[in-house]
């Protein structure tokens, strides 16, 4: 009787251990998360992605010259990649979402692209995986990998917010969609900017930072008249209160990472521009709102790096796509405007 009380003991503590180890392949901690993400994106150049844990129902897209798409694990980057991340990674890790997001610079074709991948885990799996390639063609005619600002990320997005300043995964997500709102309203202060923020757009700083040589004057007819010239302010809040990014029709985000240690929330987004822009309170009636660059779209990632409630550090890559595509992850998204 007392043999058989010790098998059984023993029994269940082997199953319990068992269930123990099960356990926890379902659920990823922070730094378990930021390796997958590299694993991830390290195994795009081998065009193998049998080592990763997908889901057999993945849902996964990528931007290209012709639309957004549903892709199979195997198409897209997993097809044209040629050589892994550069020294310019930054990552950020969501636990209690279980998801994950890169941004790098690396090679398709042999040639530089900007990448910000992201994927999101159920019981362990990776059950949403999604891609936003920046190609040739950006506001900078040098490869990317050759310019300054993407030899390297910004220190702060890798710096650890103290324990005592950490804000919750909901004011994160909350500040990060605040910036879309600024950007559709004309109103700067909509956003808790910091004086020293700076946004940088495919590797271009556009705001904050150290200021552009000025021009005589705005160029009207560029799609992004951002930076020191024609008396546009060059700081994030007043170049959005001067009504720079009045031609955006419509933003439609979705957040996609909280990361708490690190002080970052992560937006994947659609923009839409129908060929006009939002007048002035003080335009004078009939003053013509259409643009002269037509209709398009444009689909990008920003990276917020928060500290005490403000932002700082804003990495924000993108590509010009036709006209009225869609993210194909409207279910998650959040329209600006804001409805009156």
């Amino acid at each position: 009787m007392k043999l058989e009380r010790l098998m059984i003991a023993f029994t269940l503590a082997v199953s319990l251990a068992m269930l123990g180890t099960t356990g926890c392949a379902k659920s990823y901690d922070r730094q378990g998360l930021v390796d997958l993400m590299q694993q991830y994106l390290e195994a795009l150049p081998t065009h193998d992605a049998s080592n990763l844990p997908f889901a057999e129902d993945v849902k996964f897209t990528e931007n290209s010259a012709e639309d957004v798409e549903l892709l199979e694990v195997g198409q897209g980057l997993w097809k044209t990649a040629t050589a892994g991340p550069t020294e310019f990674q930054i990552y950020a890790a969501d636990p209690e979402a279980q998801a994950a997001a890169g941004l790098v610079v690396m090679q398709e074709d042999n040639k530089d692209i900007i990448l910000g991948a992201r994927i999101k885990l159920e019981n362990g799996k990776i059950t949403e995986a999604e891609h936003m390639v920046v190609r040739a063609g950006g506001m900078s005619k040098m490869p990317y990998s050759e310019m300054p600002s993407l030899q390297k990320a910004r220190p702060g997005f890798a710096e650890d917010i103290p324990e005592g300043e950490r804000m919750t995964r909901e004011d994160l997500l909350r500040i990060g969609l605040s910036y879309y709102d600024a950007l559709t309203s004309e109103d700067g202060t909509r956003a808790p900017f910091s004086p020293k923020c700076e946004r940088r757009e495919n590797g271009m700083t556009t705001a904050g930072g150290t200021p552009p040589k000025p021009k005589a004057k705005a160029d009207p007819d560029s799609p992004m008249p951002t930076g020191g010239f024609g008396g546009i302010p060059m700081d994030c809040a007043g170049q959005l209160s001067a009504g720079v990014f009045s031609y955006i029709t419509e933003i439609k985000p979705h957040m996609v990472v909280a990361d708490v240690q690190k002080g970052i929330s992560v937006g994947f987004s659609m923009f839409r521009h129908d060929g006009t822009k939002r007048l002035p309170a003080d335009a004078e009636p009939g003053t013509d709102n259409k643009t002269t660059w037509g209709q398009f779209n444009l689909a990008a990632v920003h990276i917020y790096k928060i500290r005490n409630g403000e932002l700082y550090e804003i990495e924000a890559p993108g590509m010009t796509l036709p006209y009225g595509v869609t993210s194909k992850w409207e279910a998650e998204e959040v329209v600006y405007p804001k409805p009156k």
